[in-house]
């Protein structure tokens, strides 16, 4: 470990000097000595887990808790399983021969429901890599599919919805010190939390309303805005799409048309000629780039004015019918091969499922299962109002960050920008947020905030999406080695869109799922695969250019600018006032019904 991170420390120094970065001074041996962690060894059985008493932790009554040794390829480790009242089920993994007195946390995706201990952008660390961590995670209070309408129909249960909206992870977290400190003998040195879509969600609400939970968190594109989210932006990406008889317009097969008109005239801003906007803010996408002239029959190489102004609805993002928006921004240029269209006119879109089991079921303060028909949802203040009447519960937007901070928090905020299911503006919004509220200076004190060009919703892409996000944080968490440049890879394996490929093709196939399907739990990280190419993200608003010498697609061979779109954007709608300082509250349930407990 301690090579580990000397090597980081090295790497980090030289790549955060260059144009308008300031250099990272090289710590010295004893510095970086601090990250490398003796092991600790277990002080009672793995039987004797499974009687700990972890109510007086959690502070409700725990039932089902049993605690079985794990076989793996990184060892044994203590696998504990239970249920927090009321019904939050969790998973803890204790590893039995190399502890290193760290605990890790990973978030889930969409609405959630399944139990899984994993960990992603972390294959390049070798604790994590080697099982060196005491691994948690939760099923945010309810069990069912991460897809179809079922999904949300815990939301008929309001305690569950609390759960679900943020208590669930906060007492898996107390529920899993306990366990680590009466194993070991020990509370954790160090602990981390890590989680993409929902789980980069979840990730700010521990920063926001659990400040002590976690040392470092890593929070990579988090559906922040959650009740527009799964509302407005979802619903539009259907209804804006589809004529009045509800036949989609723009489908899967025909947004590699769009892409390649877009990429034909929007410079990357990287000096490479390679497809992948560095800043597709600075792309303002036009219509005669790709629309068929009148009268021509031919549509193969251009779309239809129909399909034209579909996709300029689909980049505009959900409005009133007199254009005021109302949210932060929709897909950005460069992002179309990621878009989830669907196959026929008659098809459904991930989007579909999506916003019918929140809308019917979450958002809302009543459950109303007709409004998954999202014919009915209107496009207007009264909407928008309905569906952010219990945004103080499930939104993660309090840029007060204060506590967090105070307490030597460290937090790595990343986004796709060619991700179309959360766009990468509304983490902008809330990263700028946080400026205005704690000052430029103190915030880039602890929050790194990292784009990823040509990266799609939580990876894949055409971009350079295999990326290790823990090992910087760590670096940051244990030694002080503030992140600069951070190398992202290609791989053989990188370039297709969400989900399962509807066919093979040439390029990356057009229009797949928003959530990739979970993968096997399992308390240790998965190895990156090998990189066939490689490119430095820096923190923002710093974009990588090559340097005119060198193999374009080696990341030594780059260095930092600022992007011209650097200067502090303007977002004008109804979204925009649902990011700020103490807009959370704390709810309970009295007579079956949310009530607000405090002010968070």
């Amino acid at each position: 470990m301690k090579n580990v991170i000397l090597t980081l420390t090295v790497l980090l120094a030289v790549m955060g000097a260059g144009a308008g970065l300031p250099p990272v001074p090289i710590p010295s041996a004893q510095a970086a000595d601090s990250a490398s962690l003796p092991v600790v060894t277990p002080v009672i059985s793995c039987d004797a887990l499974g009687t700990v008493d972890l109510a007086p932790a959690v502070g409700a009554a725990v039932h089902g808790q049993k605690a079985a040794v794990l076989q793996t390829p990184k060892g044994k480790f203590c696998k504990v399983t239970g249920q927090i009242a009321p019904a939050i089920s969790f998973e803890v993994d204790l590893p039995m021969e190399h502890w290193t007195q760290r605990f890790l946390q990973g978030g889930c995706g969409g609405l959630c429901g399944m139990t899984r201990v994993g960990v992603s952008n972390a294959g390049a660390c070798a604790p994590a890599l080697n099982g060196e961590f005491v691994m948690a995670g939760d099923d945010m209070g309810h069990t069912g599919s991460m897809m179809g309408l079922a999904q949300g129909a815990f939301g008929k249960d309001p305690q569950k919805r609390i759960d679900f909206a943020y208590r669930a992870n906060h007492v898996t977290v107390l529920a899993a010190k306990a366990l680590t400190a009466a194993f070991y003998g020990q509370a954790p040195k160090y602990s981390y939390f890590v989680g993409c879509s929902d789980g980069g969600r979840e990730a700010l609400m521990e920063a926001q309303r659990f400040p002590d939970d976690f040392d470092g968190i890593s929070a990579g594109a988090p559906a922040a805005l959650f009740t527009v989210q799964n509302s407005f932006y979802h619903t539009w990406n259907v209804r804006g799409n589809q004529r009045a008889d509800g036949t989609s317009i723009l489908l899967q097969g025909r947004v590699g048309v769009l892409h390649d008109a877009v990429i034909r005239h929007c410079d990357t801003l990287s000096g490479v000629k390679d497809g992948i906007l560095e800043d597709p803010r600075t792309c303002h996408f036009d219509p005669a780039w790709v629309r068929c002239p009148a009268g021509q029959s031919d549509t193969a190489h251009c779309l239809t004015a129909e399909e034209t102004q579909a996709a300029v609805r689909l980049y505009t993002g959900a409005t009133d019918a007199s254009g005021h928006p109302y949210i932060i921004g929709g897909p950005l240029p460069g992002s179309e091969l990621q878009w989830a269209l669907p196959t026929t006119a008659h098809g459904e879109s991930m989007s579909n499922g999506i916003a019918a089991a929140a809308i019917a079921y979450v958002i809302a303060a009543q459950v109303d299962e007709k409004a998954a028909d999202l014919g009915r949802f209107r496009f207007d203040d009264a909407s928008f109002a309905q569906m952010s009447e219990l945004a103080p519960l499930y939104n993660a937007e309090n840029t007060d960050l204060h506590a967090f901070h105070k307490r030597s928090g460290r937090l790595i905020l990343w986004h796709g920008l060619a991700d179309q299911s959360i766009s990468p503006l509304n983490t902008i919004a809330y990263y700028q947020g946080v400026q205005r509220e704690m000052g430029v200076e103190e915030t880039d004190s602890f929050l790194k905030f990292y784009l990823l060009p040509g990266v799609g919703h939580c990876g894949n892409g055409e971009g350079f999406p295999q990326v290790d996000f823990l090992s910087p944080l760590m670096a940051w968490t244990e030694a002080g080695l503030t992140p600069a440049a951070i190398r992202t890879e290609r791989t053989a394996q990188g370039r297709e869109a969400m989900g399962p490929p509807p066919g093979s093709h040439d390029r990356p196939p057009a229009g797949g799922q928003i959530h990739m399907a979970p993968m096997s739990s399992q308390p240790y990280a998965r190895p990156n695969a090998t990189a066939i190419a490689s490119r430095l993200v820096y923190p923002y608003p710093y974009i990588a250019r090559y340097d005119g010498a060198g193999d374009v697609n080696d990341a030594r061979n780059y260095r930092p600018v600022k992007s011209p779109a650097s200067l502090p954007m303007a977002f004008a709608s109804h979204a925009t006032s649902l990011i700020g300082p103490d807009n959370q509250k704390q709810y309970g349930v009295r007579d079956g019904r949310l009530v607000v407990e405090s002010a968070k």
